[in-house]
């Protein structure tokens, strides 16, 4: 019997070592064709692109179907059901296909008249604010000599500084701004295949939504069969808050942020701000951002106000101050509430960590990732200290 249990100990330690061994040949494998690997992986993104872009379209859309389907879709199929055809059969699907339909047809005029109105209106502006910016840097130049035309040698300094920006601009700027818009113009091959992923990912997002039962059901059952029921349970936890915290959470703050971009857009116009549409859309993106997302999008913006009209920069922090008041206690409640349920030091944190290590796009993701984590953690604790609290 002895001998049975160390023929079996070596068993062990001989799958163990043998499985260690394995795992750092892995690992140095990994490592040494890790660039390999990642071009690999970067194809493979490549390739799955429209996919990646379907399910991404799917699942901003869904509530969009979800709410038409409710209380449009439902309410006509029913009454043609009663008044019309008397006996329709598959009721629900065509239900579905209603809403998917009315659904896109928003999306696409929504996009059609954004192609139509904003884009050619932001690059006309953006042309005009290149061409001008000689004159925004005399505008300042002669702003500050009328104020400091007592100091004679600030005066003088000024006068070299402004020499300077002026060569800097017409040498260096402007020069690289032709270099740019050819650039943009050599792009549109990229460009094409883009739009040609994103009509693909349009498509394949029309199937997921209509299919979108079958393929949680199928989700599903793949997880409780390869599973441990603790663990299904835990997860299927997760996804749920996951879906609640990007659904809720990311759409609201979409919402909020497009609401913001618009009161802006009129607010701004009716005081006469210079590029009013320009500055609306960089309010409007910026404000995504949990709390740094309205100064982000501010600074620039009255920056760039300071070399045209110093005296509409001012205007402008003072609406933009007045804006973000009424968002932060009055839209913002409304719409997105405390979805989170993260205390605002851990937001702070989440969006320091996660910007600092993806820029800009995990400035805006930091929060909704950082609550699903939180939300994990504080899970596991809950169920150890209740274990405890059970054995004590």
């Amino acid at each position: 019997m002895r001998e049975k249990f160390k023929q079996n100990d070596y068993l062990n330690w001989g799958l163990t070592l043998f499985a260690v061994i394995a795992a750092a040949i892995l690992l140095v494998f990994i490592l040494l064709k890790m660039e390999i690997i990642v071009n690999l992986i970067l194809k493979l993104f490549s390739i799955l692109t429209p996919i990646i872009l379907g399910i991404l379209f799917a699942y901003l859309l869904n509530p969009l179907v979800k709410i038409i389907e409710k209380n449009i879709a439902e309410k006509v199929m029913n009454y043609i059901n009663k008044n019309v055809f008397k006996k329709m059969k598959n009721k629900k699907k065509k239900i579905r296909i209603m809403a998917i339909t009315l659904t896109y047809l928003l999306a696409f005029i929504m996009i059609v008249l954004f192609i139509e109105f904003v884009i050619p209106s932001l690059l006309e502006s953006l042309n005009l604010m290149i061409t001008n910016i000689p004159k925004y840097i005399n505008n300042i130049y002669d702003y500050l000599k009328d104020i400091l035309k007592s100091n004679q040698e600030l005066m003088t300094m000024i006068d070299e500084l402004n020499t300077d920006i002026m060569d800097f601009v017409g040498k260096i700027v402007l020069p690289s701004m032709d270099t740019i818009l050819t650039n943009i113009t050599q792009g549109f091959s990229s460009l094409i295949k883009w739009i040609i992923n994103i009509l693909i990912g349009l498509i394949v997002s029309v199937y997921l939504i209509y299919d979108k039962d079958s393929f949680v059901t199928g989700a599903k059952r793949v997880l409780k069969a390869t599973l441990p029921d603790k663990i299904y349970e835990t997860v299927m936890t997760t996804l749920s808050y996951t879906d609640k915290i990007f659904g809720g959470f990311m759409i609201a703050k979409i919402i909020d942020s497009f609401l913001i971009g618009i009161i802006t857009f009129i607010i701004i116009s009716i005081f006469k701000i210079p590029y009013a549409l320009i500055i609306s859309v960089i309010v409007g993106v910026t404000n995504i951002i949990p709390y740094f997302g309205p100064f982000i999008g501010a600074l620039p913006c009255a920056g760039l106000l300071l070399l045209i009209e110093p005296a509409k920069s001012l205007t402008f922090c003072i609406l933009i101050f007045l804006i973000q008041q009424f968002d932060g206690n009055i839209l913002g409640p409304k719409l997105i509430g405390n979805r989170t349920g993260v205390k605002s030091f851990w937001v702070l944190f989440s969006i320091l960590l996660f910007g600092g290590i993806f820029g800009f796009v995990g400035m805006i993701f930091g929060v909704p990732i950082f609550a699903v984590i939180h939300s994990v953690i504080n899970n596991l604790i809950n169920k150890k200290l209740a274990k405890k609290e059970a054995t004590s």
